[in-house]
């Protein structure tokens, strides 16, 4: 921490030195800027990979005896964005604040800290529980239960399990919080932020491996309820979640499915306490007033999610993918995402590219209304179609992840984000990303993302 106030302060000293320099073009200052302040980040993270070797054990899991087990992991990563307009997070549903806007050099989109502790009862019955500390929706660091569960085996290819569990939305919803399973920095916030409640849910799934001739199975059903807290006083009430995972592995080769239904409430307090008041005093004047009530109010509301995904590494080259889609009742908080990466493993090296896509499939304008407030009608819910669904946005990435040490890894990677409006469209510009200033949130974006890392486990 006191390295990284140290960078800001020569952040800081760099711009006021290059700006008293006379003739400097902007873009040269600006590039300048950027890459030394990123090489000084770079030497932070050499420092406390240093430490951290020091401090972790050369193992992978403390045996603490009675067959109980710890485990942990983590990363400690900082980020650098070339804009002012705006905040980057690696999620936007839970994390307030991130990397430009609030901080030119943020530690919050990907740092963060886990650990597990596994108890093997017998033979058959096991325990685990997982806390992670990640920056939270309140800017706290306070751990988080994410794993809390029983798992009992009924057959030698057939588990069940019970408690607090990970719904497989994703290929990589395993390790979700465990960046050091990844190539990249982070996982691309493109497809992992489609599902705003991924990370755990209280309920039962059933997992079964069976083998047909030279493929492996996993089937995976599984069901549950949840709630989550998001930022700006917004939180998600899902119930009767039901769901199915499926994939298929033969050789270097996996293919994997999910379609997942559930019944969705979301708590926003901004909409409570404005729009909703407003057009419930509408509706006497005008039924779409009522019917937009309605719709955004998301009470009760369906919502599915259906992905699918492959990926091939045979030891020396990499490729894999998703897409998803998320589909709501009423069209209100539609998105189709995607990704696709790849790689090669060079001894200690793997470098990758990436290519990653979300498209807001929902209406952003609205001009249904009708009698003497059709105009204000009209106005309101089209602010509520901008601003209560992310937009579009794409990204290009190269990376380089480094495995210096037994279970540590350094990586560096540089993201170009691209995004755009619908149409020129007022408030449709600001993508993923948080915080956006009027400019940021009314224009097309292209914004240069550097990002270091160390990821670690013990």
């Amino acid at each position: 921490l006191q390295s990284h106030r140290s960078n800001l302060r020569n952040a800081e000293r760099l711009s006021k030195r290059y700006h008293t320099q006379p003739g400097n073009d902007v873009k040269k200052l600006t590039t300048t800027i950027l890459i030394e302040t990123f090489f000084m980040t770079i030497k932070t993270l050499s420092t406390l990979a240093l430490i951290s070797i020091s401090l972790i054990p050369n193992v992978y899991a403390f045996d603490l005896g009675h067959d109980v087990t710890l485990k942990g992991f983590g990363t400690i990563g900082i980020v650098n964005n070339s804009t002012t307009g705006a905040d980057f997070v690696a999620n936007n549903y839970s994390q307030p604040k991130g990397a430009a806007r609030t901080e030119s050099l943020s530690i919050n989109p990907d740092s963060r800290l886990g650990l597990q502790i596994d108890w093997q009862a017998t033979q058959q019955l096991s325990f685990t529980g997982q806390a992670v500390s990640k920056q939270g929706p309140d800017n706290s660091w306070v751990p988080d239960l994410q794993l809390a569960f029983a798992k009992f085996k009924i057959l030698s290819d057939l588990d069940i399990r019970g408690g607090r569990i990970r719904p497989p939305f994703f290929m990589l919803s395993d390790y979700l919080d465990m960046y050091y399973a990844n190539h990249w920095v982070r996982p691309p916030t493109e497809f992992y932020t489609m599902v705003p409640m991924a990370s755990h849910m209280e309920g039962v799934d059933f997992i079964y491996r069976p083998q047909t001739g030279p493929v492996s199975w996993l089937i995976q059903p599984y069901y549950g309820n949840m709630q989550i807290s998001q930022t700006q006083d917004r939180s998600n009430d899902v119930h009767d979640l039901v769901g199915i995972n499926v994939s298929g592995n033969l050789d270097d080769f996996t293919l994997r499915a999910n379609y997942s239904y559930m019944t969705l409430t979301n708590h926003n307090a901004s909409f409570d306490n404005s729009a909703k008041p407003l057009l419930a005093g509408l509706c006497l004047q005008s039924a779409a007033a009522c019917t937009e009530e309605t719709n955004y109010a998301f009470i009760n509301k369906s919502l599915t999610i259906i992905a699918f995904g492959a990926n091939w590494d045979n030891g020396n080259y990499f490729i894999s993918g998703e897409i998803g889609k998320r589909i709501s009742e009423n069209n209100v908080f539609d998105t189709t995402a995607g990704y696709i990466s790849g790689g090669t493993h060079f001894g200690k090296f793997t470098p990758y590219i990436t290519y990653s896509s979300s498209v807001n499939n929902s209406s952003t304008s609205f001009g249904g209304g009708t009698g003497r407030a059709a105009a204000l009608i009209n106005k309101v819910v089209t602010t509520m179609m901008t601003n209560g669904n992310y937009m579009d946005q794409d990204t290009k990435t190269l990376g380089i992840r480094y495995d210096f040490y037994k279970n540590l890894d350094l990586k560096v990677q540089w993201d170009r984000i691209d995004t755009s409006t619908k149409n020129g469209q007022a408030n449709t510009g600001y993508g993923l990303f948080i915080n956006p200033t009027t400019s940021f949130a009314n224009g097309n974006n292209s914004i240069d993302l550097f990002s270091t890392s160390v990821d670690f486990v013990f």
